[in-house]
């Protein structure tokens, strides 16, 4: 059978001497110079496969980069558009450690504002010395460093003027998150001293999804605390002001009047609160109420008895409440509500109800103050008291 590929012509090994020309040098130079190359040299076949396969790898790399680019892009975009749970906890882990770090490393500092102008000239970090009204019209950063690196006892008591709202815009929390601030005594010459809460107040995380925590360890006076900030998404319901003391039955020409009170650590922001009883209902009015602070809502602003000159709010015009010869609330059967609308709906929930009835026996001239925790429509919960003690 014939080959396919003849073989290469066999020499018989006998040795041809004769003239040469240089033609028939290079004609036979030129193969034996491709098949046989210099000592020390690459083949050029192998030179050219070697180069191509680098080639290749380099191409391969460079598309599988660009792949993983790609893949990163989208994976990123996917997270900013649909919020993925990583994303999520690492920003409240974020904010959680911003808000700690601008409440405690600084004084803090307030801008007031007159009738929408802000006074930048006369701002200043003694925003500690304003009460709840005047800093919830302001700009402010309730800090509460002294700016030596421990904490001031001044401002975190002056955090009672501050509403929470005020507090989680001054420290920069997104809106509609919450906020809870606890400073707990954890080092101590006395003792007894040791786990005393220093403050303790904000929304309950009851019902949250989402949450995180940040704490550092600072020194309050003598005493080492620990402040700790929890941002989460519980929001926010009515749980602060509540009714103290009720007057229903003057006499004399006094006003009637109720006594408020905040009970709570931060400020409440009074707008969006109201008092109604049967066929009547009035927005109690603007302004704040400082931690541990009264209101005397009152149908006499000007013949209201008020020793202590707590903030006052005139119902007479609404006729919520009356004075002199004009009864509003019935001594023998009524009912007072105290209840709160939130921001933009017009559903408003009933904090507190008191209903009372002729079995009360109300004397006159004598104010009822609530015994806290039982129910408000029990008259077993109140003590009679004479003239009372509005403001006290």
């Amino acid at each position: 059978m014939a080959r396919k590929y003849p073989t290469a012509p066999r020499h018989n090994g006998t040795m041809i001497v004769g003239p040469f020309t240089s033609a028939d040098v290079l004609m036979d130079a030129t193969p034996m110079g491709h098949l046989m190359p210099e000592s020390g040299s690459t083949p050029k076949f192998r030179r050219s496969d070697d180069e191509q396969a680098l080639t290749a790898v380099v191409e391969f790399l460079s598309a599988f980069v660009l792949f993983l680019v790609i893949v990163s892009a989208f994976l990123a975009l996917s997270q900013l558009k649909l919020g993925s749970n990583v994303a999520d906890a690492d920003r409240f882990d974020q904010m959680a450690i911003d808000s700690l770090e601008r409440l405690t490393d600084s004084k803090g500092h307030v801008v007031l504002i007159d009738e929408g102008v802000r006074d930048i000239s006369n701002s200043t970090d003694d925003w500690h010395h304003f009460n709840a009204s005047v800093l919830l019209e302001s700009d402010l950063l309730p800090a509460i460093g002294n700016g030596n690196g421990r904490l001031d006892s001044a401002r975190i008591t002056a955090l009672g003027n501050v509403t929470e709202d005020k507090l989680t815009q001054g420290l920069g929390v997104d809106g509609g998150l919450s906020l809870n601030l606890t400073i707990i005594v954890i080092e101590s010459d006395n003792v007894s001293n040791v786990g005393e809460l220093v403050f303790s107040d904000g929304s309950s995380r009851s019902g949250a999804t989402r949450s995180s925590t940040a704490s550092r360890q600072m020194y309050l006076d003598n005493e080492l605390v620990r402040v700790t900030v929890e941002i989460h998404n519980a929001g926010r319901e009515p749980s602060g002001i509540r009714i103290t003391e009720i007057m229903v039955d003057p006499l004399n020409g006094p006003p009637e009047w109720i006594e408020i009170e905040n009970p709570d650590g931060f400020a409440m922001n009074l707008s969006g609160w109201s008092l109604a009883r049967p066929g009547v209902f009035t927005m109690i009015g603007d302004g704040a109420l400082g931690a541990g602070e009264k209101l005397i809502c009152t149908g006499n602003s000007e013949t209201q008895n008020n020793p202590n000159g707590v903030m006052m709010y005139d119902m007479a015009s609404s006729g919520m409440l009356g004075t002199g010869a004009i009864d509003s609330l019935d001594s023998e059967s009524d009912q007072i509500i105290l209840g709160w609308t939130r921001s933009g709906t017009i559903l408003t929930q009933n904090v507190m109800v008191i209903s009372w009835d002729s079995d009360w026996n109300i004397p006159s001239n004598h104010s009822l103050t609530y015994n806290f925790g039982g129910n408000p429509s029990d008259s077993s919960n109140w003590t009679s008291m004479n003239g009372g003690t509005p403001g006290w």
